[in-house]
């Protein structure tokens, strides 16, 4: 899922594009925000999630 964020994706988005249900992305997404691998904003009505320098380091390999 991680990777899936890439350079920013809403739940709505994230959960289209891995097939599973918002609620399921935002339990996972409240999961990797608290391991401060991502980042999450309200935009309007949408809920944005990046990733955090830490998020981008581990998916690089660092």
């Amino acid at each position: 899922m991680l990777e899936s964020i890439g350079d920013g994706r809403t739940t709505t988005e994230l959960a289209r594009r891995l097939g599973v249900s918002a609620a399921s992305i935002s339990q996972h997404t409240a999961v990797l925000r608290e391991a401060r691998l991502i980042h999450t904003s309200r935009v309007g009505k949408a809920v944005l999630h990046t990733m955090t320098p830490l998020g981008s380091a581990l998916l690089a390999g660092g």
